[in-house]
């Protein structure tokens, strides 16, 4: 496959707008399908303002999960790039291989942890008697789905460290669209809720993973 940008030859200049648009632009699209995501929950008939409290305190556990995605991946796609660049191929795919790896495991620490402190977090984090339902419901359902979302984030860097930003850019958008015409279905029409919405989630981060993973290693 013909490079997108050449980090060996191409002018920094132009590099550094290549490379850092299309990262703006995905974080943008990760924002603003956040927010649509939550418009849909805020117009579920009768419950959605109490419904909307309780995912807006799952956010920062959500985050918090997230974060060990970005520890990953922005501490190991420059030490493979800086590998492609001296033409080590085999120390490169081997940061990979490592990276991969330690997602895996932290998906599978962070999932147990967070089931056994489930209900403790949710109160620390401020769920009342009227809102822990919802919160309790969202975030069980998302952590069924931590490995693909670690692994979707956390190794979408390593695609731009190659050069390929535009890619890893469409693996966020695909998520993103994904998310927003799911949500409406599962939240609506199949009268799911807030379930409804996780498993919206879960499914566009399953999708961006395997967007992620086929480019990386097929």
């Amino acid at each position: 496959m013909k490079k997108e940008n050449d980090l060996n030859s191409d002018h920094i200049k132009g590099l550094v707008w290549r490379l850092a648009i299309p990262s703006m632009l995905a974080q943008f699209v990760s924002v603003l399908y956040s927010i649509v995501d939550r418009m849909y929950i805020g117009n579920i008939p009768e419950i959605g303002e109490v419904a909307l409290a309780g995912v807006g305190i799952c956010g920062p556990i959500v985050t918090l999960i997230s974060s060990f995605a970005f520890l990953v991946g922005a501490g190991g796609s420059p030490l493979m790039s800086i590998r492609l660049g001296e033409k080590n191929q085999r120390a490169a795919s081997q940061i990979l291989a490592n990276c991969f790896l330690l997602l895996l495991t932290f998906s599978v620490l962070i999932t147990a942890v967070s089931f056994l402190l489930k209900d403790h977090l949710l109160m620390w984090f401020g769920a009342g008697k009227t809102v822990f339902p919802y919160a309790d419901e969202y975030l069980t359902v998302y952590l069924t789905g931590t490995v693909f979302a670690l692994l979707s984030a956390g190794l979408n860097p390593f695609i731009v460290s190659q050069g390929y930003a535009r890619t890893a850019m469409k693996s966020v958008v695909c998520g993103a669209v994904s998310n927003i015409i799911l949500d409406p279905i599962f939240i609506f029409v199949f009268g799911m809720g807030v379930k409804g919405a996780a498993i919206a989630t879960v499914l566009s981060q399953v999708i961006s993973c395997i967007y992620v993973l086929r480019f990386l290693f097929w």
